[in-house]
């Protein structure tokens, strides 16, 4: 007898595992948790981006040597409570001044076409600034704030 013999192995290890494979029913399971996890996946990325807030820069102003007013639209929800920051930048654009602007809570009625308001910021510089930028907007956390106009 040899010591490669299929029943010698068989016997000392036993019997040689079989690869399992997918029925139609595995296959169908499957396809089912993928189609779930996608439609949740869509669903969440749109409602996501629902709740941001959008601006658009509209125009600034270079008041003094110390001061520049940058102009913008903000598109939000009318209960939210939204900060955007505001840059201030030299000819290098380096930034030369900041501010942060809270918009309150406003009633429906008080917003724009699609929930747009525009407004003005003000920001104080550390010389002379060739422009002002909104960089960034975000919701507020329950901030009660009020309008800035």
């Amino acid at each position: 007898m040899s010591t490669d013999s299929p029943a010698l192995l068989r016997d000392r290890y036993g019997r040689p595992a079989r690869a399992r494979r997918l029925g139609p029913r595995g296959w169908l399971g499957l396809l089912v948790l993928a189609t779930l996890l996608t439609a949740v996946f869509i669903a969440w990325v749109v409602t996501a981006r629902g709740a941001a807030p959008t601006f658009k820069d509209v125009g600034f102003q270079v008041v003094s040597e110390a001061r520049v007013t940058a102009d913008f639209d903000l598109t939000k929800r009318p209960g939210d409570v939204v900060t955007c920051a505001v840059s201030a930048l030299n000819k290098e654009y380096a930034v030369v001044g900041w501010a942060e602007v809270t918009v309150g809570a406003v009633a429906e009625e008080q917003l724009g076409q699609g929930g747009t308001s525009t407004h003005r910021a003000s920001v104080r510089t550390t010389n002379l600034a060739t422009t002002a930028v909104v960089d960034s907007c975000w919701v507020e956390d329950g901030a009660a704030a009020t309008d800035v106009s």
